[in-house]
């Protein structure tokens, strides 16, 4: 339905409605996704861009703005003929909850329909024990709502849970006692948070929800196909093609962690395995990396706090997993077609930057003969997205175009 655009190009794009009524509903959401994109447009813009009547549009643009989805901004004038007025997303129109459950902190954020941060709190935590998660869920959450004014408390439209896979299993690799993790399987996180909100929730792989916020407010906005890696505890991948989030059947797709880096050293059962991408380009090395050298929890680092020790150590670590990065771009491209590899982290901006450009120094080191090399793209949102795109879910879920995308997961 979108015409196609690179980074750069902000000429307003065109998308094509129906007068017929029983596309009404298509024609409100492709309206608000309009208006999602870019932020405020007139109805003679709207009619323009979708195709409809300029009748037609003033019917939607009415039936929206009495259901409190619009609002109006102030008359434009200074052109020719009568003064236009632009209309836009209306942040208290609707909301939705978001709750990012990491393996070294908690965020819950309140998100209004525009996509704007109401509310939002964070906890961090050196072990993410399922008993305790659970009681800073329990106790943030409803405070959260409470604090919303009345009238957006019965605005809710649901909840959008952001979280790893697979939490139980992990505890060598991010050098934790044997079974601290393993509080996590007898817990129904969907029903939980189902209960606390009052409200259909959603669960997301957290790398696919950092992945629709930077598809819906980051460079992704401009990108019809790209690969996206976030480089996080783990590392983690997410896909969109014709600008649709993919999940896949068993909603593993994009699952590069997985990825091999290399052959096995031996072909027998027992012969020794390639390192695969998540060992070599997760956060958990640079930590074991800190943490040998005799520096504490690195996790500070990843907010900002920057001190020059811990910030040579992570340039060590990271010109070997751009090494791996690069080998996985190189993969990515003889598998799929794309525009761009977006690579996020949680990290401070300028380290993922760092990351960026040293992949781009290894991606030579690959034989790339007969392979499109997709451009490389540092993400414009950083460590806050998979919460972002947690707390997007639910508004994504009921307004989105591709009603039938697969999106959620579980």
């Amino acid at each position: 339905m979108k015409a196609q655009s690179s980074i750069g190009d902000h000429r307003l794009q065109s998308s094509h409605g129906g007068n017929q009524v029983t596309v009404g509903q298509y024609n409100e959401r492709l309206v608000i996704s309009l208006l999602r994109r870019h932020s405020w447009l007139t109805k003679a813009e709207l009619a323009r861009l979708t195709g409809l009547s300029a009748q037609t549009m003033t019917v939607i643009v009415k039936r929206l703005m009495e259901n409190d989805l619009l609002v109006q901004g102030d008359k434009q004038r200074g052109r020719v003929g009568q003064p236009s007025t632009p209309f836009g997303l209306n942040p208290r129109g609707a909301v939705s909850i978001g709750i990012k459950i990491g393996r070294r902190s908690l965020d819950i954020m309140v998100m209004g329909f525009d996509g704007s941060v109401i509310e939002r709190r964070t906890d961090r935590f050196a072990i993410p024990e399922a008993a305790s998660t659970l009681a800073l869920i329990r106790t943030g959450l409803p405070e959260l709502i409470a604090a919303l004014p009345s009238g957006l408390q019965t605005r809710i439209l649901g909840a959008g849970i952001a979280m790893p896979r697979t939490m139980a299993g992990w505890e060598d690799e991010m050098n934790l006692p044997a079974g601290a993790l393993a509080g996590w399987a007898d817990i129904d996180i969907v029903a939980e948070i189902e209960m606390l909100v009052q409200a259909p929730t959603y669960l997301l792989h957290d790398v696919s929800a950092a992945c629709l916020a930077e598809l819906c407010f980051g460079v992704g906005k401009d990108i019809q196909n790209f690969f996206y890696i976030y480089v996080g505890s783990f590392v983690g991948g997410g896909l969109v093609l014709s600008n649709k989030l993919q999940t896949g059947a068993h909603g593993s797709a994009a699952s590069i962690g997985s990825l091999p880096t290399g052959l096995s050293m031996d072909s027998g059962a027992t012969g020794d395995k390639a390192a695969q991408l998540i060992e070599r380009a997760s956060l958990t090395g640079f930590e074991a990396m800190a943490r040998a050298a005799g520096h504490d929890d690195p996790h500070a680092f990843y907010y900002g706090e920057q001190d020059t020790s811990t910030r040579a150590l992570f340039s060590q670590w990271a010109v070997d997993a751009a090494d791996s990065l690069a080998f996985a771009v190189t993969v990515t491209a003889a598998v799929l077609d794309l525009d761009a590899v977006v690579i996020a982290g949680g990290l401070p901006h300028d380290r993922v930057a760092e990351l960026v450009a040293l992949t781009h120094e290894r991606l030579p080191r690959y034989n790339t003969k007969g392979l499109h090399l997709p451009q490389i793209h540092q993400a414009a949102i950083g460590i806050d997205a998979r919460a972002l795109g947690g707390a997007f879910a639910p508004i994504y879920t009921h307004f989105s175009l591709e009603r039938n995308a697969l999106l959620i997961e579980g």
